[in-house]
């Protein structure tokens, strides 16, 4: 029997070319490539430059290479890389944005004392190249 990596728990992956459409929950990691349209709650996601993500999108932790747009909460460390697009309103603990990202919408940064939305301190943001 092969030594599996207890870590790699529940992950999907979209290839370039497939179109996903629905409500997914990951425990493990989600890495898009392809399209994703829908609601989707994940521990983390990786959007590669050919991936498209639109919807309500909840993970921990998320690395943006491709575009994501309409509704993104991430809890922790939210990383936008120089080919990177998100649009819409994003909420996040923490972010680093590599020169040439694109964010246009509404940041809301989750504060530590409470997660709650009500919580979120709400700053309108439109910044890109």
């Amino acid at each position: 029997m092969a030594d599996m990596n207890d870590k790699n728990d529940g992950a999907i992956f979209i290839g370039a070319g497939v179109e996903l459409k629905g409500e997914v929950s990951v425990p493990g990691c989600a890495s898009v490539d392809g399209k994703f349209e829908g609601v989707l709650k994940a521990k983390s996601l990786n959007v590669g430059q050919s991936g498209h993500v639109t919807g309500q999108i909840s993970v921990d932790t998320a690395e943006i290479r491709g575009t994501v747009a309409d509704h993104l909460v991430v809890q922790s460390n939210l990383i936008l890389r120089s080919t990177g697009s998100i649009t819409g309103t994003i909420a996040y603990s923490k972010v680093m944005v590599e020169e040439g990202g694109s964010l246009a919408g509404t940041i809301e940064k989750i504060t530590r004392a409470s997660a709650s939305e009500s919580e979120h301190k709400v700053v309108p943001l439109h910044a890109g190249e």
